[in-house]
């Protein structure tokens, strides 16, 4: 029991930084289509709420790394679990609204015209809710371990 309680944090702490560290699949989406003659372009930085989702995430991915090495305090646990939410949150956001786009506002859906891009940034939000998922099992642990000592 007592090798588990020493090594759970570890797995835990490198599963959350290596699923925040697939961000690295955002920082690439882009593509480059024809329509109606033009040249279109779609690349993350174009959206605020992608640049933040992979801030946050390298972010996230370095503060678990460094928990390794040097002992950090709960609430910066808990500090890091609302940024991954809120970049999550908001980075989905934004992709439902490439996905649907929004008649109200005349917005059109792009997903259809730069699949290849729209594939990037949903295989990167689900490896973000992996490292939201994975970065509360942290905290409850801490909370755990903190409560049993």
């Amino acid at each position: 029991m007592a090798k588990a309680r020493r090594f759970a944090p570890i797995v835990l702490r490198v599963a959350a930084a290596a699923a925040g560290g697939i961000a690295i699949v955002m920082a690439t989406s882009h593509q480059t289509t024809t329509v109606f003659g033009l040249e279109v372009q779609a690349k993350f930085q174009y959206m605020p709420s992608l640049v933040f989702f992979v801030v946050a995430n390298v972010i996230a991915c370095a503060y678990n790394l460094l928990v390794l090495v040097v002992a950090a305090g709960l609430g910066a646990d808990a500090m890091v679990g609302m940024l991954l939410t809120s970049a999550a949150a908001a980075a989905t956001a934004t992709s439902a609204l490439g996905k649907n786009g929004n008649s109200r506002a005349g917005w059109q859906p792009i997903c259809g015209i730069m699949s290849s891009f729209c594939d990037h940034v949903t295989g990167a939000l689900a490896c973000g809710f992996v490292a939201v998922a994975l970065h509360f099992l942290v905290l409850m642990y801490s909370i755990y371990t903190m409560n049993s000592s």
